[in-house]
């Protein structure tokens, strides 16, 4: 395969009347999540890397934060670098023992766009030290008191992918100076956290943050509210209807008019029949939300 770039990655969508059209570049204003016929994406020529041939393995790499020594793993396009990187940030899921360790499959899709990414374990899960969320987070779900430990736990691992941002860093494959953040869920909410904390990151995605939880803690939502007033880079709220909650890209992407940076997002059609189905968007979902995600990390990164 060679020099082969699909439709999907050409970023040309269909209008009502079925004729091919180019996009704008995502700009302050939200993508309204009533959006029919063609959709916000970016009508950029360019050439994906084809990884037909290319070993899809990271790089094991350890770290520490603070009292805790941290797992992750680095993938690399081919080329001689340095290359923008993002930083991939896991949900809940990773626990730790896990065969689900590296996340290969969305990692290569940014390999193919000519992106490094690092996936980091946070502390207390898959392969790094440290307590499960779920064993400190111990109150009762919907009450004050886990609505108060949640916002301090996810707080604490957003210093986690603070502590990843400053390694990757250092090293000669990685361009210090264009770096990113994305992640889902509670991945989703520690991105979100850890753009009001460093300088290095010129742009950040939040798949469905806090989605499962939005409803039912008060504090977290005035955080994130809060968190997204704060951050100086641009950022991509975007999830499926069919999520546990669409609040948080309603309510912080609403916050464009607000904010001194731009603030896009997006709810996109139902993925699947179940909210489980629904949350796993950023998992399983690339081939719908790739193009627009794409666009929005060339215009910005």
């Amino acid at each position: 395969m060679t020099d082969a770039v699909d439709q999907f990655e050409r970023h040309i969508t269909q209008t009502d009347d079925g004729s091919a059209t180019g996009q704008t570049p995502p700009d302050q204003t939200p993508v309204s999540a009533s959006t029919t016929g063609s959709v916000s994406l970016v009508d950029i020529a360019l050439v994906d890397t084809a990884l037909i041939e290319t070993a899809i393995v990271p790089r094991v790499v350890s770290f520490d934060s603070g009292t805790e020594r941290l797992t992750g793993y680095l993938y690399l396009p081919p080329g001689p670098g340095p290359f923008p990187c993002i930083i991939t940030n896991h949900g809940s899921a990773i626990e730790q023992g896990t065969d689900d360790v590296c996340r290969p499959g969305t990692a290569s899709l940014f390999m193919s766009w000519g992106y490094a990414s690092f996936l980091p374990h946070r502390r207390g899960y898959g392969e790094s030290t440290g307590t499960p969320w779920n064993v400190e987070v111990d109150a009762k779900f919907g009450t004050d008191l886990y609505d108060q430990q949640l916002v301090a736990r996810l707080e604490a691992e957003s210093d986690d992918v603070i502590a990843a941002i400053e390694h990757v860093a250092q090293f000669s494959e990685i361009d210090a100076g264009r770096m990113a953040v994305l992640g889902s869920s509670f991945g989703g909410t520690v991105t979100l956290w850890a753009a009001t904390k460093s300088s290095r990151i010129r742009c950040a995605v939040d798949f469905a943050g806090a989605a499962i939880n939005w409803d039912h803690t008060p504090q977290l939502r005035q955080a994130m509210i809060e968190a997204t007033l704060e951050i100086k880079c641009p950022i991509y709220f975007l999830q499926a209807v069919n999520d546990y909650s669409i609040g948080p890209t309603q309510t912080l992407g609403a916050l464009h008019g607000e904010a001194s940076h731009p603030i896009s997002s997006k709810v996109f059609e139902a993925f699947g029949i179940t909210k489980d189905e629904g949350h796993y968007f950023e998992k399983y979902g690339s081939l719908i939300w790739g193009p627009e995600v794409r666009g929005f990390l060339q215009h910005w990164l």
